[in-house]
């Protein structure tokens, strides 16, 4: 016992600095393995948690993509689900103006339901080809859970008409 106390009078800074760098050590290792070993089995991690509360009917895409399609200035709808985006591609005849092509992309969110509205992003791409009366556009617009409306690209341009 005096052998103990003799080795801590001579060596207390030295002591106390082994014991911090030991617990740091192990404080690292802690950490380090539930960051990169830890958390959720899913690859998505936890996005898609209650994903299931919000289902999107197979019913419901029929029916909007034939809706859709069922106006004569729309040739194609295309419909897929990834997580939690809806991705909507909708090709336009070639004579469809911009306007008119975002106008009914706009009145086609008025199908979904204030439940997929609240919980999926979604992405439209509208396309129309070039004719000889137009030039045709692709046009990409999104909505966010948190946004109340459509935010389009500015890649396409689009001519004003004075008054």
């Amino acid at each position: 016992m005096n052998k103990l106390k003799e080795i801590w009078g001579k060596n207390k800074v030295l002591i106390v600095l082994g014991i911090i760098l030991i617990i740091c050590f192990i404080a690292i290792i802690v950490v380090t393995v539930s960051y990169f070993f830890g958390g959720s089995e899913s690859v998505y991690g936890d996005r898609l948690d209650g994903i299931e509360d919000h289902p999107i009917e197979d019913s419901f895409v029929s029916e909007y993509t034939t809706n859709l399609e069922s106006d004569d200035m729309i040739e194609s709808v295309e419909f897929d689900t990834k997580g939690r985006i809806i991705y909507i591609t909708i090709n336009f005849v070639g004579d469809t103006s911009l306007v008119e092509a975002q106008s009914k992309t706009a009145a086609s969110l008025e199908t979904f339901s204030e439940d997929l509205l609240s919980y999926y992003d979604i992405n439209f791409t509208i396309t129309s080809e070039a004719t000889d009366n137009s030039d045709g556009f692709t046009l990409m617009g999104a909505r966010n859970v948190a946004g109340s409306g459509l935010v389009w690209n500015n890649n396409t341009p689009v001519e004003s008409e004075e008054e």
